[in-house]
This record gives structure tokens, sequence and C-alpha cells, in this order.
């Protein structure tokens, strides 16, 4: 608790692990304009973003600084590729499939989404290589009913759990996946770029 001797306000900031108030000094507070694309409030998401829940929800998203965004998201999106990295697709039934590959899909598009807004030129080439990432691995990702639309945002097809077996995914998004580890290193990027300051 810190109370300002001049006008006896107080401030209260909360300083646990992943829940604190943090600004970029190239941050600003404003609502920015969210892009069309759906989210899914399951579990999984939340999980995702331990620590950061209300985030999932894009009306809570809306007044909050564009880099506090990019830093939340992008630590969330390397938690979500870890996740699947030791996900058994395989042995998995086909609803907790399509519930673990939507949250990622959500939790990428967040990512994207902040990171396309944020002035910090290391977070912005993050931006750009991952919208080029889904571009150079389109097949890959369409082998497992997951398609980019004209802005880079992935969605995945209504008919992906019944259509595609659990080893395709395993395949393509598990640990061995090439494209998986590229996008955990351009979070990685985002994340660690972010100059943040209570």
């Amino acid at each position: 608790i810190l109370e300002d001797s001049l006008n006896n306000k107080v401030q209260k900031v909360d300083f646990s692990l992943h829940s604190y108030d943090i600004y970029s000094k190239n941050s600003k507070r404003k609502g920015f304009h969210m892009s069309s694309f759906s989210i899914a409030n399951t579990l999984i998401l939340r999980n995702f973003y331990n620590g950061n829940r209300n985030y999932v929800v894009k009306t809570s998203r809306e007044d909050v600084s564009t880099d506090k965004l990019s830093y939340t998201d992008s630590v969330a999106l390397r938690r979500a590729v870890k996740k699947l990295g030791s996900y058994d697709f395989k042995n998995a039934e086909e609803d907790d499939i399509e519930e673990m590959v939507r949250g990622f899909i959500d939790t990428y598009n967040y990512t994207l989404d902040s990171s396309k807004y944020s002035t910090n030129r290391s977070v912005q080439s993050a931006y750009k290589n991952m919208k080029k990432l889904a571009e150079t691995y389109a097949d890959d990702l369409a082998d497992v009913g997951i398609k980019a639309d004209s802005s880079g945002y992935l969605k995945l097809s209504s008919s992906a759990k019944t259509n595609i077996k659990g080893a395709r995914f395993q395949e393509k998004l598990g640990s061995d996946s090439t494209f998986m580890k590229q996008l955990s290193t351009y979070a990685k990027q985002i994340s660690s770029h972010i100059d943040l300051y209570l």
C-alpha cells in the first residue's frame, strides 16, 4: 500500500508473479479495436492464462495497455505450446482434442492481435514472423483442419475432430513439430523484449 503525502490518495499494488499491473515505457492505455475472431472461454484457455484469466474475455482487454497484453498473451502462448507438446493426442477423446486445439488457437490469435498494435520493434518483428510462419506451414496446419484467414488469424474446422486422427495432431502440433518450436521462439521474443516497469 502506497500513500501519497500530497493528496492522501492510497494506491494498492499487487506484486504477485503473474498478475501484477505492469506497463511498458512505450505502451499507451487505450481500448484498441479487437479483431473479429471468436473466442471460446474454456477451462483449457483459462489455464493457459493462469494468473491472468480475466484476459481471456475480450471486454476485459479493451482498456489494457497493448504491451501488457502482448506480454501476457505471449507467455500464455508459450504455455500452450508446451502443453500441446506433452499432450497425448493419440489416446485422447475427440472432444478433448478439439478443446485443446481451440484453446491453443485462441491463445495464438490473441497474441497475434495484441502484438500487431505494439510499437516495440522486436514485438512487431515477431508478429510479422508469426504470420509468415503460418503461411509457410499452411499445408501442415490444413492437415489438422487449421486455416489462416487473410489477416493471419487461425481457425479450426468444425469437422476436424471427427475427420482427423489424434496421431496426425500429434505429428503436426506435438513436441516434434517444427512449426510449434519456431512459434515458441517468437512468443519468447515478444515477452523478453517488452521493457516493463511498475
